[in-house]
């Protein structure tokens, strides 16, 4: 069955693994199914390049895109796709290490989408910050979105990191639309609720909704947005472009 064109809609969860599996590949199957998503970002997909992408456990219908940390056996992140979703994968040479990001164009847009993972240990802020900016100045006057786990808190602004980010979003732009908690964590006897799976966009008047989503994958809540922009039609798969920002 043919489906009816939609506003473009992204979603993201960390799945901790489990790609190679049956069990939460289904998870993510369904999730993608109830929300009717174009593009699902994956966070902590835990793969590296001795796994082939055609062995993992994949959607029907979805191309997988992935960016491995290529050290250790945790972390990376991915980005699903419809095939129905017109795209092309960019990748953005930058010089500084440690950065999980993967990044495609919407076709017939300016829609640019990054899937990224950042964590503590991995990739520092400033660091990360620092590729912010480096990405925001190649796509001047472009539509961009960022969807992933950040690893700072929303909620608390006092934080040095949080104060940070929210410096570099401003110089771009950028504002960050999720608003409720997506991590509820246990260590010991103390409980921590946060905000750290994030939207962060300079197109936000474009947004229909952004929402913390029932669903968790892993311990982490998943989010989705809707952007007010009819999903173009892809021709019959082929190889996937490739083109580079320098």
């Amino acid at each position: 069955m043919q489906r009816h064109d939609h506003n473009l809609t992204i979603g993201h969860c960390n799945i901790q693994g489990g790609l190679l599996g049956v069990g939460k590949s289904r998870e993510i199957s369904q999730l993608i199914k109830t929300y009717d998503m174009d593009i699902l970002s994956l966070n902590e997909t835990n793969l590296n390049d001795s796994i082939c992408t055609n062995t993992l456990n994949i959607p029907l219908g979805y191309d997988f895109v992935r960016r491995d940390r290529g050290v250790g056996s945790r972390g990376g992140c991915g980005l699903l796709i419809n095939r129905n979703c017109a795209y092309k994968q960019y990748e953005m040479k930058t010089k500084l290490e440690n950065v999980e990001a993967i990044w495609i164009k919407i076709k017939s847009s300016n829609i640019f989408v990054c899937g990224f993972y950042r964590s503590n240990k991995f990739c520092d802020i400033d660091k990360f910050l620092d590729y912010m900016s480096e990405c925001m100045s190649k796509l001047n006057n472009k539509k961009v979105i960022w969807i992933g786990d950040i690893n700072i808190d929303q909620n608390n602004i006092n934080n040095l990191a949080y104060r940070k980010l929210d410096l570099v979003m401003k110089s771009h732009n950028l504002v960050q639309t999720i608003q409720g908690i997506t991590r509820i964590a246990k260590r010991g006897e103390k409980i921590t609720s946060t905000t750290i799976d994030v939207v962060m966009t300079n197109c936000y008047s474009d947004f229909s909704s952004c929402a913390v989503l029932d669903e968790r994958i892993g311990d982490h809540q998943a989010i989705k947005c809707e952007i007010e922009f009819k999903v173009k039609k892809a021709p019959k798969k082929k190889k996937v472009p490739t083109a580079t920002l320098r």
